[in-house]
């Protein structure tokens, strides 16, 4: 009986070691794929691309965040205050929530 259930054991370890070596040749695969890409849109280079293009309109965002609180200061603030009062009561209510476990 024991001899049939670690005949199963290695049979089922073996099964997920192909799987496991299917997914690594796959993930293997799909990251030459990526580094081999040689236009804007493909490969790092496409991925820095966009990631230098987030960065943009980022800034371009934050400029625009700061001249709305440059003209409305009071406002500025209040926005300040709410997101900062927001994030707090989020963390706060977490870590209560986490001490109770």
């Amino acid at each position: 009986m024991n001899e049939k259930k670690d005949e199963n054991n290695l049979e089922a370890l073996n099964a997920g070691i192909a799987e496991s070596r299917e997914e690594i040749a796959a993930l293997a695969a799909g990251l030459k794929k990526l580094a081999d890409g040689d236009n804007r849109n493909s490969g790092w280079t496409g991925f820095r691309n966009r990631l230098d293009d987030a960065g943009a309109r980022g800034e371009e965002v934050v400029q625009v965040l700061a001249d709305e609180i440059k003209r409305h200061p009071l406002l500025g603030g209040l926005a300040a205050f709410g997101i900062g009062f927001g994030i707090a009561t989020l963390l706060f209510k977490r870590s209560k929530r986490d001490s109770r476990l």
